[in-house]
C-alpha cells in the first residue's frame, strides 16, 4: 500500500554513488567487504549488542502476546456473492467458507464489522447435515462475531455458510461508495473496496488474518449497464430478468483476506499486455481513458522487470488497474486488481508536471513489486509490516530507475526516501524496523516512515554491501521457496545468507530489531605517508542532542575520497580505526548509502565544502552532507554558523537533487527562525535571497527545449524557493502576469506550466488579497482533474486575509474526504499567524473534525493533526498539545501525537541555541556574501 506519508511528503531517491561510478568501482569495494564479513560474524562483534540479546529472545516468541482468533475453524475457501445498491448504499452478500475445524466445538469466532448477520449454519463433511446457530453474539470492540452452535460440530472440514448486509460507507474503508463527475456534468456512484490492513471484516465476515491464507471465489450482481470486476478474469456472467447481470470471477491463488478486492461502477479502460503474456488494463472515469496511457506504460515495463528480477513469473492472468475518485491512501496493491487515487495514477499528458509523472510512476511500480512482496509472499503478522512495505518502497526505485534512468532515481533517494527515514527515527518516540504488535490494530500506527522509508533505506544499504548479483539471487530463492505462503524477517536473512555466503542476520539485526540509527563522529585524522588514518566513534543519533544508551550499530562504512572508493569496512564496535589515502576531501557514506549520520571535524568540513563549490563531490554527496550537517545543528552537535557557512558554498549549485535538499534547509530555518529575532531572521531572508538569485535567473521562468525532466525539475524548485523568499519587484510581476494568463484561460499550460503552478498561487496570494483569491477559488471550480484541484488546496491558504474562510470551507465538505486537509496545511505553512490561526480551529472544532474522520483511515486524522501544530517552535506550544489531547484522546493517533510534541520541543531548543549564537552579528552574516 502506498501510504498517506508519500502523499504528504513525495518519496523520491538518493545516489548509489558507487553504482553510477562504475561496475569496477563497486566490486572493488565488495572483495573488501567479503573480507571485512569475518569480523562482522565474530562474536566479538556480537557483544557490544548486549541490549539486542532480549530482541532475540522475543524473537523466537513473537507469536506468544498476540491477539488471535481461535484456530477451531480455519478457512481454506470462500465463495463470496455481493450485491451492492449504488442508490440505497448498501449490499446484500453471503458467504460460503469451507474449511476445517481442528477440534471439536460448538463456537466458531470470526471477524466481522458494521455488518448485519441474521443466521448462521455449518454443514459438516462427516455428517453432511446442517446446523444452524443458536446464537450471534456480536463484540464491537474486537470487531468479530461468535457463532453459538446448539451441538457440537466435529472436527474435520465443512462448510459455514452466513448471508449479511452491510453499508456502502463514505469513509474509504471497507466496501465503500466514492462520487464523481462525469463528463456531461451529471454526478455518478461507483463502489470499491479497501481492505488492509483490518476492512475485509466490513465486507464478510471472516478470518482477517495475514497468515490465513485462503482461496477466493467471488460473484458480483450488479445493474447490467455496470461495470464489475475482481482480483481474477471473468469465468461467467449471465443477465437477469431485473435489468442486472451476475458476474462469477474465476478462483484466485491462495491470498490473504487483505488483498481481495471488487469494483463496480461505469468505467472506461486501455489495455496492453506484457512481454510476458500478462494483459494490463487501466480503467478511468468514462471519457479519462487517454489518461491512463502514462500507468499503462509503467505497470508494463515495471511487471515485466520485476517477472525478471524475481525469476517467478507473475501467477494472475491478468492485472486490472483502477483509479478510485475517492481514496485514503496512494494505492493499495489488491492481487490482480490495484486501486489508485486518481491522481495518482491518471497524467494529462499535456499538462503533466515532472513531479506528477516520477510520483505515478513510483507509486505504479511500488504497487506491482507488491504482486510479490506482499501478495505472492506475505508477512506472518503485522509486526513485520516492513517486509512488504520496505521492500516495495525500495523496489519501486529500482523499477523506475530501470525505465527512466535519466531520472536518476538513485541521486534523489537520499533527500527524499532516506531523509524522511532518519528524519523520525531520530525521536525516542520512533520505533524498530520490527515492531512488537499484539492487537492488530496497533498497525495502523506503522504505516509510516520507518516501515517505509527506512525499511527501503536498509534493503539499499543490503543491497550496496552484497551487490546486485548475491541479493537478486537470494529474493529469487526467498519467492521460490515462500510463494503463496507467510514469513517472518529471519526468513529473508536466511536466504540473503544462503546466497551471499555471509552471516546476514549478524549485519542486520542492529537495523531492524533496535529503533535509531548511529551518528558516526569523526574524532580525530592525522596524514603521514601517503596515507590518512581517521578515528571514528558511533552513537545513537538522537533530534534533541541527548546521549544514547550505549546501543550500537554494524556500520558499512563506505568511503570516498577525491571521488575515488575506497574498500568496504565494518564498524560494530563504539571506536573504530579507518585508514584511506591521503589527498583531498574525504566523504563517510559515499552516496548516502547507510542510514546514519556523519559528523566531520571543521578540517574535513572544510575540504567538504570545497568539493562542493567545485562539484567534485558527487551531488548526492553535497545533498547528504547538507542534510546531515542541519540534522546536527539542530540537535546542538555542530555550530550554526558551519551550517550557514557551508550554504554558502552552494552559490553555484545547478543540481535539481542539491537544490531540493537546500529547500527543504532553507525552508526548515526560516520556520525556526521566524518565531526568534527579528534581526537574525531579517539577516537570514537577504542571506538567503542572494543565495537563490542566481541560480534562479540562469534556469529563468520560461520552460526550454533542453530541460529535459530533471531541468524542470530544477526550475519548478528554484521558483517555489523565490515565490518564498523573493522581494524583488520583477519576481512578484513575474508571478502575478503568469497567473493572471492563467486566470483568462486556464488551458493555457505555457504561461503558467503545472511544474510550479502551486508555487505561483502560492506567491501571488502572499502579494495579493480578496480578488486573487476567489480568483483561485474560481480556477478550482474550473479544474478538470484532481492534480489541477490539489494544485489549488495547496496554495489557498497562502492568503492573510482568508485563513478561517479557507479553514471553514475544506472542512464544509466542498472539498472530498480525501483531500480536504491539503488546504489546512497550506494555512498553517503559509506563516506563523497561519500555523496558530489553524491550531486554533481545529481546537475549537475538534468535534466535528473527529466525527468526519470517525471511522476513516487514521492516517487522515495524522494528517489533520500535523498540519495544525506540527511546526510549532516553543514549549509552550508543545505543553498545550499535550494538555489538548489528553484531554481528547486519540488512541490510533498517540504514537503521531508523540512524535509531533517531541519534534516541537526539539524544534524549540534549537530556537534557543540559535538566538545564543555568533547568528546576531551582522559581520558573521557579511562575511558569508564576501
Amino acid at each position: 500500500m502506498c501510504c498517506m506519508l508519500r502523499t504528504l511528503r513525495g518519496a523520491a531517491a538518493a545516489c548509489l554513488q558507487l553504482a553510477s561510478r562504475g561496475a569496477h568501482a563497486l566490486a572493488g569495494g565488495m572483495a573488501s567487504a567479503s573480507s571485512a564479513w569475518a569480523s562482522v560474524r565474530s562474536p566479538a562483534s556480537r557483544s557490544n549488542v548486549r541490549h539486542l540479546f532480549c530482541s532475540h529472545i522475543m524473537a523466537e516468541n513473537k507469536a506468544s502476546g498476540r491477539v488471535l482468533l481461535s484456530n477451531a475453524f480455519v478457512p481454506a475457501r470462500y465463495a463470496v456473492s455481493i450485491e451492492p445498491d449504488l442508490v440505497r448504499f448498501i449490499f446484500d452478500g453471503s458467504v460460503s467458507i469451507s474449511g476445517t475445524v481442528e477440534t471439536e466445538t460448538t463456537i466458531i469466532t470470526l471477524h466481522s464489522k458494521e455488518l448485519l448477520i441474521p443466521s448462521a449454519t455449518f454443514v459438516s463433511a462427516k455428517t453432511n447435515k446442517p446446523v444452524n446457530a443458536s446464537q450471534i453474539n456480536f463484540n464491537l470492540k474486537e470487531t468479530t462475531v461468535q457463532l453459538v452452535f446448539p451441538e457440537p460440530i466435529p472436527a474435520g472440514e465443512g462448510v459455514l455458510t452466513i448471508p449479511f448486509v452491510g453499508t456502502l460507507n463514505n469513509q474509504m474503508a471497507g466496501f465503500y461508495r466514492s462520487s464523481y463527475t462525469d463528463i456531461h456534468g451529471n454526478k455518478k456512484i461507483m463502489a470499491s473496496t479497501q481492505f488492509e490492513p483490518l476492512d475485509a471484516r466490513r465486507a464478510l465476515p471472516c478470518v482477517d488474518e495475514p497468515a490465513v491464507k485462503a482461496v477466493f471465489s467471488v460473484t458480483m450482481t450488479v445493474d447490467a449497464a455496470l461495470t464489475a470486476f475482481s482480483n481474477m478474469p471473468e469465468q461467467e456472467c449471465t443477465l437477469l430478468p431485473n435489468g442486472k447481470k451476475r458476474i462469477t470471477f474465476l478462483d484466485t491463488p491462495k491470498m490473504s483476506t487483505y488483498l481481495l478486492a471488487f469494483v463496480v461502477g461505469e468505467l472506461d479502460f486501455v489495455q496492453t499486455v506484457t512481454n510476458h503474456g500478462v494483459i494490463i488494463r487501466v480503467y478511468t472515469p468514462p471519457g479519462k481513458a487517454e489518461q491512463g496511457l502514462f500507468s499503462l506504460e509503467c505497470a508494463k515495463k515495471s511487471l515485466d522487470y520485476f517477472d525478471d528480477f524475481f525469476a517467478v513469473p507473475y501467477p494472475l492472468p491478468k492485472l486490472d488497474m483502477v483509479g478510485i475518485p475517492e481514496f485514503a491512501m496512494g494505492a493499495m496493491e489488491n492481487w490482480g486488481l490495484v486501486t489508485y487515487r486518481e491522481v495518482d495514477m491518471l497524467i494529462d499528458p499535456a499538462k503533466a508536471s515532472p513531479q506528477q509523472r516520477e510520483r505515478v510512476c513510483t507509486v505504479v511500480a511500488h504497487e506491482l513489486a507488491h504482486q510479490w512482496f506482499g501478495n505472492l509472499v506475505t508477512m506472518a503478522w503485522w509486526s513485520d509490516l516492513w517486509l512488504n512495505e520496505g521492500f516495495a518502497t525500495f523496489m519501486q526505485n529500482l523499477a523506475t530507475d530501470n525505465i527512466f534512468p535519466d531520472w536518476r532515481m538513485w541521486d534523489q533517494f537520499g533527500v527524499d526516501i532516506l531523509a524522511g527515514a532518519l528524519n523520525l527515527d531520530s525521536l525516542r518516540s520512533s520505533h524498530p524496523i520490527q515492531v512488537p504488535i499484539a492487537h492488530a490494530e496497533e498497525v495502523e500506527e506503522v504505516f509510516d516512515a520507518i516501515s517505509y522509508l527506512k525499511g527501503a533505506s536498509v534493503n539499499r544499504m543490503l543491497y550496496s554491501v552484497l551487490g546486485e548479483a548475491a541479493f537478486k539471487a537470494a529474493l529469487q530463492l526467498y519467492m521460490a521457496r515462500h510463494k503463496y505462503s507467510n514469513t517472518e524477517t529471519t526468513d529473508l536473512w536466511a536466504a540473503l545468507g544462503e546466497a551471499s555466503k555471509h552471516d546476514v542476520h549478524a549485519l542486520m539485526a542492529s537495523w531492524t530489531e533496535q529503533m535509531g540509527y548511529p551518528l558516526v563522529k569523526i574524532t580525530g585524522a592525522t596524514t603521514a605517508d601517503g596515507s590518512t588514518t581517521l578515528q571514528l566513534h558511533q552513537q545513537w543519533f538522537l533530534a534533541d542532542g541527548s546521549a544514547g544508551d550505549g546501543r550500537l550499530w554494524t556500520i558499512p562504512l563506505i568511503t570516498s575520497v577525491n571521488g575515488k572508493a575506497q574498500p568496504i569496512h565494518f564498524m560494530k564496535d563504539a571506536s573504530h580505526t579507518l585508514t584511506v589515502p591521503a589527498g583531498g576531501w574525504i566523504k563517510l557514506n559515499a552516496g548516502q548509502t547507510v542510514p546514519c549520520r556523519v559528523q566531520y571535524t571543521p578540517e574535513l568540513l572544510s575540504l567538504l565544502a570545497t568539493g562542493v563549490s567545485d562539484k567534485t563531490l558527487p551531488p548526492a554527496d553535497r545533498a547528504g552532507l547538507l542534510l546531515d550537517t542541519y540534522a546536527l545543528t539542530k540537535a546542538g552537535l555542530q555550530d550554526p554558523a558551519e551550517l550557514l557557512s557551508l550554504l554558502a558554498a552552494f552559490k553555484d549549485e545547478d543540481n535539481a537533487t542539491v537544490w531540493s535538499a537546500l529547500s527543504t534547509v532553507l525552508q526548515a530555518l526560516d520556520k525556526i527562525l521566524v518565531g526568534g529575532s527579528p534581526a537574525i531572521h531579517t539577516s537570514f531572508l537577504n542571506f538567503t535571497a542572494r543565495l537563490i538569485a542566481l541560480p534562479a535567473a540562469k534556469v529563468g521562468w520560461t520552460p526550454k527545449s533542453t530541460d529535459g525532466h530533471r531541468g524542470k525539475m530544477l526550475r519548478a524548485t528554484l521558483i517555489g524557493l523565490v515565490g518564498r523568499f523573493s522581494t524583488r519587484e520583477e519576481d512578484i510581476a513575474e508571478a502575478r502576469k503568469r497567473f493572471s494568463a492563467l486566470v483568462a484561460n486556464p488551458s493555457d499550460i505555457l504561461a503558467c506550466p503545472s511544474d510550479y503552478r502551486t508555487s505561483v498561487f502560492q506567491a501571488v496570494l502572499r502579494w495579493g488579497g480578496p480578488t486573487e483569491y476567489a480568483q483561485l477559488k474560481g480556477l478550482f471550480e474550473a479544474a478538470q482533474s484532481d492534480a489541477e484541484r490539489k494544485q489549488v488546496l495547496l496554495a489557498l491558504g497562502f492568503s492573510d486575509v482568508s485563513h478561517v474562510q479557507t479553514l471553514d470551507w475544506t472542512t464544509s465538505g466542498a472539498v472530498k474526504l480525501q483531500d480536504f486537509f491539503y488546504p489546512m496545511m497550506s494555512v498553517s505553512s503559509s506563516s506563523k499567524a497561519g500555523l496558530e490561526t489553524t491550531w486554533q480551529y481545529f481546537q475549537t472544532h475538534f468535534q466535528r473534525l473527529h466525527t468526519m474522520l470517525a471511522t476513516a483511515s487514521p492516517s487522515l486524522m495524522d494528517a489533520v493533526i500535523g498540519s495544525s501544530c506540527a511546526g510549532f517552535t516553543s514549549t509552550q506550544r508543545a505543553d498545550e498539545v499535550v494538555a489538548f489531547f489528553e484531554a481528547h484522546p486519540l488512541p490510533t493517533n498517540q504514537r503521531r501525537i508523540t512524535q509531533i510534541v517531541e519534534g516541537i520541543r526539539v524544534n524549540a531548543a534549537f530556537t534557543s541555541r540559535i538566538e545564543q549564537s555568533g547568528l546576531g552579528k551582522e559581520s558573521f552574516w557579511q562575511s558569508l556574501s564576501a
